[in-house]
């Protein structure tokens, strides 16, 4: 009897949040958020693919009472999904891809996206973000200590 394939389901990612993933050290705003947060890191890191999705996303879903509860922090905010296009379009371009349609990200391509994040090229969903000054230290480490 043959083995069938291993089956990647697709992990749906916010174009923020696919920024936020090149800087991961397991770091969050809550236990479960993090818990939550480094399992998705570990799927793409593992081959599954990511599909950016407009609104709330696998990453979302650790925050649920957050988003419900504190403003700063609706999942759904106008403005936050201006800064998923932003950083949709920005890190389409870097990669040269569509990235609506499901795909594992290769090393050349985080290598890729990490340099244009270090150069700030990919920066535009990162406005305002609480985590910024964080994530630019990071960047500067050459992202050591990073899950991805």
């Amino acid at each position: 009897m043959a083995c069938s394939p291993e089956i990647h389901m697709p992990v749906p990612v916010r174009g923020h949040h696919f920024l936020c993933i090149l800087t991961y050290r397991g770091l969050g705003y809550t236990p479960a958020f993090v818990a939550n947060m480094s399992q998705v890191v570990q799927r793409i890191a593992a081959g599954d693919p990511i599909v950016l999705t407009a609104g709330p996303d696998a990453i979302c879903a650790g925050l649920s009472n957050r988003c419900r509860a504190d403003v700063s922090h609706d999942c759904s905010d106008p403005d936050l999904i201006r800064l998923d296009d932003q950083a949709a379009a920005a890190t389409s371009a870097i990669l040269g891809r569509d990235l609506s349609i499901a795909a594992p990200l290769g090393g050349a391509e985080i290598t890729a996206l990490r340099a244009a994040f270090r150069q700030g090229t990919t920066r535009a969903g990162c406005i305002d973000c609480s985590w910024k000054t964080l994530c630019d230290g990071i960047a500067l480490e050459g992202f050591s200590g990073t899950m991805l």
